[in-house]
């Protein structure tokens, strides 16, 4: 009777859709959707007030009629009285009626894509939600599923059919977020990642898109209208074979740290995430993908350990970078011709040693000026000449090497220029070798 008096203030109060109504109560009975809960309920109390047609009945399937009740109309019917018309839903405005129109306009766009996982997220305006808190309040409703959810759950229920695919709320690879008032819809493709290693073989190309410093980007005769400062970079020379054989939109490269310009990237690798945007296909043969990229890059850069990755994976590649250890090949030149104990006191010193570095001239202009502290485990010196040598050093990740050789006037404290007492300079700088923290892949899609 509770049930029973409280539908009927809620429909004398305000005309509800089945599906509105229904929600008002969603958490009374299992196994049904809200639409039949509600068309339940009017029956219900249609069939009822129809077995006596009294002046306050006749009102009462009135009320029920305004509210779309077929069964209150034919029985109004039945005894020659005109049924009220049926009104708009007070709440959902009879846009959760058009799903299947939406969701008919959505299949043709979704199918462009592969995919085996959605969300769908709803856009409405804030007075909807608010006329559905109006009556939650004023009648005490027994309701725990809300509008929006109403319209997630049943265009994404209705598409998993269609498509077919299935919901997934933790990590979907597309979601589509619509505005029933309007039937229009957003598709965002979650990026494909792909973790793999490069090798650089040249000393002209940054690591990844460098706009030209006076336009930013935009084309100007100091760029020749191309918007970059460099030609091409590893990002753009990796991405090429992968966004065609994806179909996806561009490819950005996250690196687990990044070499200088006219340092090579050799021995085993970098390790990198390449991120596809918008990717129209996802079952990809990696193998494949690797031998065009290397053939196309051929002399320029190399990839190999290609597999699925995450953005988890890009998260902690670039935030483990710094805790890395990594090995360079240095080709160091002195002022002076340099004396052989002077190189056996720079090993020696350099042993486990750490060193200070203040932001390096070269780069504050795009970096905060702070002093950093990382270690250096060894420098291994061999003799190219009187003044130049070929120097291994194993250190911290994000220790500046070239200035850990020169000094930078200072900024980094000790420098071999200081510990040999002759001023030197980094002639050529290679990375032969990255340590990586291990990373536990859970989500590879």
């Amino acid at each position: 009777m509770v049930l029973q008096e409280k539908a009927l203030n809620i429909l004398t109060n305000q005309a509800l859709c089945n599906y509105c109504l229904g929600r008002q109560f969603s958490n009374l009975g299992t196994g049904t959707t809200n639409f039949h809960r509600g068309e339940t309920i009017k029956t219900f109390l249609a069939m009822n007030f129809a077995a006596s047609f009294s002046e306050d009945n006749i009102y009462k399937l009135q009320l029920l009629s305004r509210s779309g009740s077929e069964i209150a109309k034919n029985a109004l019917r039945m005894k020659e009285i005109e049924p009220e018309h049926t009104q708009i839903c007070f709440i959902c405005e009879d846009h959760l009626k058009n799903i299947e129109q939406l969701v008919d306009i959505i299949i043709p766009e979704a199918k462009e894509y592969e995919f085996s996982s959605i969300l769908v997220g709803t856009s409405l305006p804030e007075n909807f939600l608010d006329r559905e808190a109006t009556i939650k309040k004023n009648f005490d409703t027994l309701q725990t599923e809300y509008l929006k959810q109403e319209f997630n759950r049943i265009i994404g229920k209705k598409l998993s059919k269609k498509l077919p695919t299935e919901t997934n709320f933790q990590s979907p690879e597309m979601v589509i977020e619509v505005e029933p008032l309007s039937l229009t819809f957003n598709l965002k493709i979650r990026p494909l990642y792909i973790y793999g290693r490069y090798l650089k073989f040249l000393r002209t190309i940054p690591q990844t898109r460098w706009p030209c410093n006076r336009c930013r980007g935009k084309g100007c005769d100091e760029c020749n209208n191309t918007g970059k400062r460099y030609a091409e970079s590893v990002e753009e020379i990796i991405e090429v074979e992968a966004v065609k054989l994806t179909q996806g939109v561009k490819g950005t490269l996250h690196g687990a740290g990044r070499e200088d310009i006219d340092a090579l990237m050799l021995g085993t690798g970098r390790p990198f995430v390449l991120e596809i945007e918008a990717p129209r296909i996802r079952s990809i043969n990696l193998e494949e993908l690797e031998k065009s990229t290397n053939k196309s890059a051929e002399g320029k850069v190399e990839v190999k350990n290609y597999r699925l990755s995450s953005k988890k994976e890009v998260i902690h590649i670039k935030g483990k970078a710094k805790d890395s250890i990594k090995k360079y090949r240095a080709l160091i030149e002195f002022e002076e011709p340099v004396a052989k104990d002077k190189i056996v006191i720079l090993e020696k010193e350099f042993h486990d040693r750490i060193i200070k570095q203040r932001t390096p001239t070269r780069v504050s202009h795009r970096r905060a000026d702070k002093i950093r502290e990382k270690k250096v485990f060894s420098i291994q010196n061999k003799k190219i000449s009187e003044r130049e040598f070929e120097a291994t050093i194993t250190c911290d990740g994000g220790c500046y090497v070239k200035e850990l050789i020169s000094g930078d006037n200072k900024r980094t404290k000790p420098s071999v220029s200081e510990i040999v007492g002759i001023n030197a300079i980094c002639k050529k700088l290679d990375v032969i070798e990255i340590e990586e923290k291990p990373f536990v892949n859970e989500n590879k899609n």
